[in-house]
């Protein structure tokens, strides 16, 4: 069965940068949204299940309102601490399940944190965080470098 986790960090988007320089923000609602699209391609390229990281907004289950699929959708069977280690955890726990591929809705640190334990599996990053804009490339390198051990991690 072809399934693909999704890591989407509800916090991402939203740090005091944007707020005190008027930046854009990212709200929930949006990352469902997003997720909501994800979902209908995955579908669409025969991924058949599809495991969230389970947060508090429930972004993942809100990306589901609306929308009729055939493709099986749950949130993992993880307790949340609704911290930066529940990106971590989840990770973890994905890959072991034997995930093809991690989709990421965050920023800097909730790739770095994903990278650090995905081992092979690949990661499909939608940055909705501090790696938007023209810098997300080379974050991302980074966060892949880090993830290889060519760069240690601040």
């Amino acid at each position: 069965m072809i399934t693909v986790g999704i890591i989407a960090n509800p916090a991402s988007g939203k740090d005091i940068r944007r707020l005190v320089a008027h930046g854009s923000v990212f709200d929930n609602e949006e990352k469902a949204s997003i997720v909501r699209r994800v979902l209908l391609g995955l579908e669409a390229v025969g991924v058949e299940r599809v495991l969230f990281m389970p947060d508090r907004f429930g972004i993942g289950l809100r990306a589901l309102d609306g929308i009729t699929l055939k493709i099986e959708a749950a949130n993992l069977a993880m307790e949340p601490r609704f911290n930066q280690e529940d990106s971590r955890r989840a990770t973890q726990m994905m890959v072991d399940s034997g995930v093809s591929c991690l989709v990421t809705l965050g920023g800097d640190g909730t790739n770095r944190m994903v990278a650090k334990v995905c081992g092979n599996v690949p990661i499909m990053p939608i940055s909705t965080g501090s790696a938007r804009g023209c810098g997300g490339l080379c974050r991302i390198v980074y966060c892949v470098a880090c993830h290889l051990g060519g760069v240690e991690d601040s």
